[in-house]
């Protein structure tokens, strides 16, 4: 998952498989699930005959809950949840294209980022107004509208030293930097998509006081179509009734 996001099956062969409370912690010797973390949920999917209910990650090692067990060293094939997937990858790179446009207005931080399973928010050490924020999702959109190419890397050391790049912690090791050229640069451990056009759209739901800055709602690609859709048909239903 970290070096191709559209990867859906794969085969890998069981490292390990221990009873837990709710399933069995499976560990691979390769996964393109991706692990929660960095704001971003887990995917699910498969695994054999067994479905994937969680991902996680810890001290670099990858386990899934599944809800059946397996043969140490045994070949399985793996599919994630594509729907589910694609969704975050919307997500998460709509966040990182108006994350960039809001530092680089403001000179401010993104100190929050969490992906929902209905909206995103995130969070800015700055105080953004509606209107403010009504021209960044202009500004936004018409990245997305330019159909920008996304380019993941992989720094360290002196190299990474020369990317100027946002990031919540100072970084060591080899750092995986995601640019949206022209709108952003941020260390980022997530799935995205190969090019803004994918994301679709971007939706402001709301600006609200939060601590020392505000706390913005997010819809990106097809939750910010479905949410439009919705407002649509009870605008219109509203109207007739009147």
């Amino acid at each position: 998952y970290e070096t191709d996001s559209y990867v859906q099956t794969f085969a890998a062969q069981v490292l390990a498989c221990t009873p837990v409370q709710g399933g069995f912690s499976v560990v691979l010797d390769r996964t393109a699930f991706f692990p929660e973390g960095g704001g971003q949920p887990y995917d699910t999917g498969v695994l054999g005959e067994a479905n994937v209910l969680e991902v996680h990650e810890k001290n670099g090692v990858i386990t899934h809950l599944c809800d059946k067990p397996f043969e140490v060293g045994k070949s399985v094939s793996g599919k994630i949840d594509w729907a589910r997937r694609f969704d975050h990858m919307q997500q998460h790179s709509g966040e990182h294209i108006c994350s960039g446009l809001i530092c680089e207005r403001f000179h401010c931080d993104n100190v929050g980022f969490h992906m929902g399973a209905d909206v995103v928010t995130i969070d800015f050490n700055a105080d953004i107004s509606w209107d403010e924020l009504m021209e960044i999702e202009q500004l936004a959109n018409l990245y997305i509208y330019e159909d920008h190419p996304i380019d993941i890397q992989f720094y360290r050391g002196a190299e990474l030293d020369k990317v100027e790049y946002r990031s919540k912690k100072p970084l060591e090791g080899d750092v995986r930097i995601v640019s949206f050229p022209g709108a952003d640069c941020c260390a980022c451990c997530g799935t995205h998509v190969l090019r803004s056009g994918q994301v679709g759209l971007v939706k402001f739901l709301s600006v609200q006081k939060f601590r020392e800055g505000v706390r913005i709602e997010l819809l990106c690609g097809k939750r910010a179509l479905e949410y439009l859709s919705k407002t649509w048909e009870q605008a219109k239903a509203i109207g007739q009734r009147l």
